[in-house]
């Protein structure tokens, strides 16, 4: 399967985004060159198109300077839907041409296209088929875009269209069946830039410019594409101690309401807490490692101690913390998964590189910048599941619970980003929030898997099927597992994008030394056999060598520390369950950031 697009001189502004976003989402792309003078006839294309089972791209824009008529020859239509299995058309104006091939290619059910007049509207997505609208089927969010949003106009008199997205009940992105071919019709005056700069806080923006066409290439490529694999989903709690209380946080209170809405919870841990456990909290946690998990939360957990610049510091901060919780877990059995998530949300480009020195699977964050950098991301870099930008190690987005919205889940899901959702111990105070919030995302996807943050970064890749049959993966964590749930048996080609090559020590599957992988500054890869049922492991192993800092090995360091972690208890269990406390205590920072001498 290719999109075939036709061009003569330049490539149409709007055909070169659907030929980026295309390549970023796997699909392979042919560019049709028509010389000057050239008639697009039936003829012409039987002769330089050779492989039919393609999707042919019609631009308006484009096409008109190679007809010979001012409409659409409906024996170009016929020839163009008993031909090929798909048809897109996109770039439509309001134009008496783009009204010509509507109606062509719909058999008059199409008029034309029409702006829309009323701002306050809103995108419907249709509940079926799911199969193109995918973890936006029946979802009603947003406000247009008035600048680039167009809708479709019908025939009154009967209609075969199908929709899939419309504004104030009219077509935005539609198709229908002719002859061999389904016919799509974007009504989208632009296609999105993957390559244009965005804020993450601002990507369902872009939902009317990416999403529809995204939708149509996963439909018609189907496994020739990447595409997720299965969904995973994780709350974490940041910083509780492992005893039976924590703040508004009861452990057993919340085993119930995991069991009843069926969710997981990963505590994200501080390693400085791994002496003081409650017995009957830990046996808990050992004993539903279905519900329960715990992660790396910092070290220490002292302001922005993972926000450092010295990677001789980290590197040591981060040893410590090891230690600590390798200690942590033959005491008490529990397992921390070797995820990262950062105190207070800081952290520095260092720190991605020390925790890849240290072989840690991923970092997760509710922020995607780095302290003290310039950061800019494109729009590409946001719909990878992890981001890669700092030296290729995977960091992993989460939202608050009364942050994230339907949409949010929505892209997540679309895009094969594990649905991260934070909170601390506060959000106890209003637990039907929690239900609603895992009832919203049963919704966008009934067969979600709830897991610890270790299994779902892991599973976090993308998967294609290339022309020769093989099997290949995208991986974004450290490591990950690939099952064969055929019958037969598939090659299996893993990469990790990005410069992961960067001192890699070596490349394990099942555990074992794999002496055939590649790494340079492209990325790393390896191939291997796959039988029917089976799976295996893989893995990266980094070099670690940075050096060593005494700096946070001193009484004062140490003191601090200890008075950090109980000052924030007595806040998390005693302030903010006071109303007259937390008010004296909401003061006190007012007045402090007023006179921060003082």
């Amino acid at each position: 399967m290719k999109l075939v697009i036709p061009y003569s001189g330049a490539v149409h502004v709007a055909d070169t985004r659907l030929v980026r976003l295309a390549e970023f989402l796997g699909a392979q792309c042919e560019l049709l060159h028509v010389e000057p003078g050239v008639t697009l006839s039936p003829e012409f294309l039987e002769k330089r198109v050779t492989d039919k089972n393609s999707c042919f791209v019609l631009n308006p824009s484009e096409i008109q300077q190679w007809l010979s008529s001012e409409s659409f020859p409906p024996s170009l239509a016929s020839y163009l839907t008993s031909q090929f299995p798909f048809v897109l058309i996109h770039n439509l104006s309001l134009d008496l041409f783009s009204s010509s091939i509507l109606s062509t290619f719909s058999g008059g059910t199409l008029q034309s296209v029409s702006p829309i007049e009323n701002p306050g509207l809103g995108y419907e997505v249709a509940s079926e088929p799911k199969s193109i609208c995918g973890a936006f089927s029946g979802l009603n969010f947003g406000s247009v875009d008035v600048a680039n949003d167009r809708v479709l106009v019908e025939n009154p008199i009967g209609s075969d269209i199908r929709t899939h997205i419309t504004i104030g009940g009219n077509p935005f992105f539609a198709s229908t069946q002719r002859d061999r071919a389904e016919v799509f019709f974007l009504a989208g005056a632009n296609m999105a830039d993957v390559d244009a700069s965005m804020r993450p806080e601002l990507l369902s923006k872009a939902f009317s410019q990416l999403i529809p066409p995204a939708m149509f290439i996963r439909y018609a490529f189907r496994e020739e594409c990447w595409r997720p694999g299965a969904h995973h989903a994780t709350l974490i709690i940041d910083d509780p101690l492992l005893r039976e209380t924590y703040g508004f946080l009861d452990f057993e209170s919340l085993l119930g309401l995991m069991d009843k809405d069926k969710f997981h919870t990963c505590i994200a841990f501080i390693p400085h807490n791994w002496r003081r456990n409650a017995s009957r909290i830990i046996r808990i946690f050992r004993e539903r490692p279905d519900r329960f998990s715990i992660c790396f939360h910092g070290n220490d957990h002292t302001g922005g101690e993972f926000a450092a610049k010295d990677a001789s510091l980290l590197n040591t901060m981060l040893t410590v913390a090891e230690e600590r919780m390798a200690v942590h877990e033959r005491q008490t059995g529990v397992p921390c998964d070797k995820v990262m998530v950062f105190p207070q949300g800081k952290f520095s480009r260092n720190a991605m590189n020390v925790l890849k020195a240290h072989n840690f699977l991923a970092a997760v964050n509710s922020g995607a910048y780095a302290r003290g950098e310039d950061i800019h991301f494109n729009l590409a870099e946001l719909l990878e599941p992890a981001i890669l930008k700092y030296g290729g190690f995977p960091l992993f987005l989460r939202k608050y619970v009364r942050k994230i919205a339907a949409e949010d889940i929505a892209f997540d899901l679309f895009f094969g980003k594990p649905v991260f959702i934070v909170e601390h111990h506060e959000i106890f105070k209003d637990p039907p929030s929690l239900t609603e919030l895992t009832s919203r995302i049963y919704s966008r996807a009934p067969d979600i898997i709830w897991s610890n943050l270790r299994t779902a970064v892991q599973n976090a890749h993308l998967t294609r099927r290339a022309p020769d049959g093989t099997l290949e993966v995208r991986a974004y964590a450290n490591g990950g597992t690939i099952k064969n749930t055929s019958d037969s048996p598939i090659r299996c080609r893993v990469e990790w994008p990005g410069p992961n090559a960067i001192l890699v020590q070596g490349i394990l599957l099942d555990g074992a030394l794999c002496t055939d992988a590649q790494s340079d500054e492209k990325g790393v890869r390896l191939c291997f056999d796959l039988p029917p049922g089976g799976s295996r492991a893989f893995s990266i192993v980094h070099q670690n060598n940075y050096g060593s800092s005494d700096a946070n090995n001193t009484v004062p360091y140490t003191t601090k520390a200890f008075l950090r972690r109980r000052l924030s208890e007595f806040r998390d269990n005693h302030v903010s369950k006071s109303p007259r406390l937390l008010a004296m205590l909401k003061r006190f920072r007012k007045r402090s950031r007023k006179n921060p001498k003082a």
